[in-house]
C-alpha cells in the first residue's frame, strides 16, 4: 500500500513516561527564610567553586530542606550542569517527583524499581541524551548518566535503605560524596538527624555544616508526650494495643476534622501462633524466624524468605494438639482491623509492602490523604519520613521498643532516628502538632532525645559511647559471614576463617570471635560470622581480599565481605 501511494510510512519514538497523564501548576521559587538564604548561599558556592565539596544540610523537619533544595538546583542549571536527587524510600517518590516537575517541567526524570523495564529505558535515554537534567530516585539513580554534573542531593542521609545488601554492597551515600569527588561537583547530605558517620566527619571539619534550627515560619515543633504502657496495663487490668490517651486523641482529631497518622514498624496481622499450652511457635522451616500471621491472605508467611503455609488448627507439636494456639504480637493489618471498630465512619488506608503492590498505590494513597478523603494514615517505616501533609496534627506510635532492644549498636541511634522523624509529620500547617509515643521503656535516652527533640545532646552521648567502645564513627566496622547448608560445616569454617583473619590482620583490626548471626538461618543457610573493627580501612583490605580469593572454602559453602556493613542480623 505504501508503493502505491495509499499509504505513508513514519517513524517515531513513543515515550513510556512514568508520569504520564498528571498535570501539576507550575511553581515559583518562594521567599527564604534567613536560614534558608545561609543555606543555599553556601550551596551555590560549592557549585561554583567546589568548595566545600560535601555540606551536611542539618535542618530540623519542616524547616525547608527541599526548597533550599530546588533554588540549588536551579542555580546549578543557570551554569549548565546537571543534578541528582537521592531519596530512601519510593513512597517519597512521587511528592518529590511533584514538587520537582511544577518546578522544573519536563527536565525531570525518575529512576527507581518500581518502573517497567521500558520506562526505565526511556527516561535512562532521556538523562544520557541530555534532554533529562535532573534525575529524581532511590539509590540505583546516583549511577544515572548525567553530563556535567553540578549538584548530588542525599536527601535523608541517615537512611539504612541507602546501603544496599547485596552485590555489589554500596552505600548510596558513600558513593555520592565520591562521584563528587570524581567529577568536581557539589554534594548535600540533608536530614533532621544526620548518620553519626555524617555527624562526626562535620564536627571534625571533613564536610560542612549548615544548620537549620527553625521550622518554616517558625511554626511550632510538635509536642511529644510519652505513654507508659506498663502503667497503662496496671491502670486498666490487661496490656492494650491503644492507650486511653492515644484513643482519646484520634477520636479529637476525627472530629475536628483533622488528620492522624499511626506507624507501626511491623507488617501483618499478627507476629507469630503460639501454643499456651506447651509454648509452641510456628517458625519458618527454611529460616529461624517466626512466621507472621496474614489475616486477608489467611496464611502464615516468613518475611525473610516469603516461604507461606496454611494456619494450623490446632498445636502442631506432637506431644500438644491444643486447638487454643493463638496469635501473638501485633502488625498494620491488626492495628487496621482494630481502628475500623473504635472508629467505623474513619476513613482508614494502610501504607506497607503487602498493600503497596502496584506501582500507583504510593501516588494514589498519598493523593487521597493530602486531598482529604482519608482521616488516618497506618503504616511502616515508609510513612515516617519526608511525607508533608499540613492537615495532620496527630502522630501515633504504636510500638516504639520495636528495634530498640535488637543485638546492633545502632539500635538506639535509629530508634531516636525514627521516632524523631516519625514526629515530624505532626504540625506542619497552621495547627500544632502532637505525638504520642507508646513505649514500656519510657526511660531510655533514645526516648528521652526524641521526646525533647535534642539531637546535638544524643549526639553528644552516643558518640562518647562509641569512642570508648572503638565503633564507628570512630573506626570501620567489617561483617565477615559464612553460609552453608550445614551449621556444623558453617561454624567449622568461621572459625578457620576468624584464625587467618586474626593472624593477616595484627594489630591493623579488633576481630571478634565467630559466633552464629543473629538470625542464624535465612533460605536454608545457616549463617556465622565475624566481626571485625579496624581504625583505617586501606590497611586491612589488601590482606582480606587476598584471603578470601586464597580461602579454602568447603564446597556449599559461601563467604560474604561487607565493608562498613550497616545491617548486623
Amino acid at each position: 500500500m505504501a508503493k502505491k501511494g495509499l499509504v505513508r510510512l513514519e517513524s517515531g519514538e513513543v515515550r513510556r513516561d512514568p508520569e504520564a497523564g498528571r498535570e501539576l501548576v507550575r511553581t515559583e521559587p518562594l521567599a527564604l527564610m534567613p536560614q534558608q538564604a545561609d543555606a543555599l548561599a553556601t550551596l551555590r558556592t560549592a557549585i561554583d567553586t567546589g568548595k566545600p565539596p560535601v555540606v551536611l544540610l542539618f535542618g530540623v523537619t519542616g524547616s525547608g530542606k527541599t526548597e533550599v533544595y530546588l533554588q540549588a538546583i536551579a542555580h546549578a542549571m543557570t551554569k549548565g550542569k546537571g543534578a541528582i536527587v537521592l531519596v530512601p524510600e519510593i513512597a517519597l517518590t512521587p511528592q518529590t517527583v511533584d514538587r520537582f516537575r511544577a518546578r522544573f517541567g519536563d527536565t525531570i526524570a525518575v529512576l527507581h524499581s518500581h518502573l517497567s523495564d521500558g520506562e526505565r529505558h526511556d527516561e535512562w535515554h532521556r538523562v544520557h541524551s541530555g534532554r533529562a537534567r535532573i534525575v529524581v530516585g532511590a539509590r540505583s539513580a546516583l549511577f544515572a548518566p548525567v553530563a556535567d554534573l553540578g549538584l548530588i542531593v542525599v536527601d535523608e542521609e541517615h537512611e539504612p535503605t541507602y546501603k544496599q545488601e547485596e552485590a555489589p554492597r554500596y552505600h548510596a551515600r558513600d558513593a555520592a560524596v565520591m562521584r563528587g569527588r570524581l567529577e568536581g561537583c557539589a554534594v548535600v547530605l540533608g536530614s533532621a538527624t544526620p548518620s553519626l558517620e555524617s555527624w562526626q566527619n562535620a564536627k571534625s571539619g571533613k564536610y560542612a555544616m549548615v544548620r537549620m534550627p527553625h521550622r518554616v515560619d517558625h511554626r511550632d515543633m510538635p509536642l511529644m508526650r510519652i505513654v507508659d504502657l506498663r502503667a497503662e496495663a496496671s491502670r486498666e487490668g490487661r496490656a492494650n494495643i491503644f492507650s486511653r490517651e492515644l484513643v482519646q486523641a484520634l477520636h479529637d482529631r476525627l472530629a475536628r476534622g483533622e488528620q492522624s497518622i499511626l506507624f507501626l514498624n511491623r507488617r501483618g496481622f499478627a507476629s507469630s501462633l503460639v501454643c499456651p499450652t506447651c509454648g509452641f511457635v510456628v517458625r519458618c522451616e527454611h529460616c529461624s524466624v517466626a512466621m507472621v500471621f496474614h489475616k486477608q491472605m489467611d496464611r502464615l508467611v516468613c518475611h525473610l524468605c516469603g516461604a507461606t503455609r496454611g494456619v494450623p488448627a490446632a498445636c502442631p507439636a506432637p506431644e500438644c494438639g491444643d486447638p487454643a494456639i493463638r496469635h501473638s504480637g501485633v502488625g498494620t493489618e491488626r492495628i487496621e482491623e482494630i481502628l475500623h471498630k473504635l472508629f467505623p465512619k474513619a476513613r482508614v488506608a494502610r501504607m506497607d509492602s503487602d498493600t503497596m503492590t502496584r506501582k500507583d498505590d504510593y501516588r494514589r494513597v498519598l493523593g487521597e490523604f493530602r486531598t482529604g478523603r482519608l482521616d488516618i494514615l497506618l503504616g511502616t517505616q515508609m510513612i515516617a519520613k519526608g511525607l508533608d501533609f499540613p492537615n495532620v496534627t496527630l502522630v501515633g506510635v504504636v510500638q516504639a521498643d520495636h528495634a530498640l532492644h535488637l543485638s546492633d549498636f545502632r539500635a538506639g541511634e535509629r530508634t531516636f532516628q525514627l521516632l524523631t522523624q516519625v514526629a515530624g509529620r505532626a504540625g506542619r500547617g497552621d495547627v500544632s502538632g502532637e505525638v504520642l509515643v507508646q513505649t514500656r521503656t519510657p526511660f531510655h535516652p533514645s526516648i528521652q532525645a526524641a521526646r525533647r527533640l535534642d539531637a546535638e545532646a544524643f549526639y553528644d552521648q552516643e558518640l562518647e559511647f562509641r569512642r570508648a567502645t572503638g565503633y564507628p564513627p570512630f573506626s570501620h566496622f567489617i561483617a565477615c559471614t559464612v553460609r552453608a547448608p550445614d551449621d556444623a560445616v558453617a561454624a567449622r569454617t568461621t572459625a578457620a576463617l576468624a584464625a587467618q583473619i586474626k593472624a593477616r590482620l595484627g594489630a591493623l583490626a579488633v576481630v571478634g570471635d565467630p559466633a552464629p548471626a543473629t538470625i542464624a538461618r535465612i533460605r536454608g543457610q545457616y549463617r556465622h560470622q565475624v566481626m571485625i573493627r579496624a581504625a583505617r580501612m586501606k590497611p586491612v583490605l589488601g590482606p582480606l581480599r587476598e584471603l578470601w580469593l586464597t580461602f579454602p572454602w568447603p564446597r556449599d559453602t559461601a563467604g560474604v565481605l561487607d565493608i562498613d556493613a550497616v545491617s548486623l542480623l
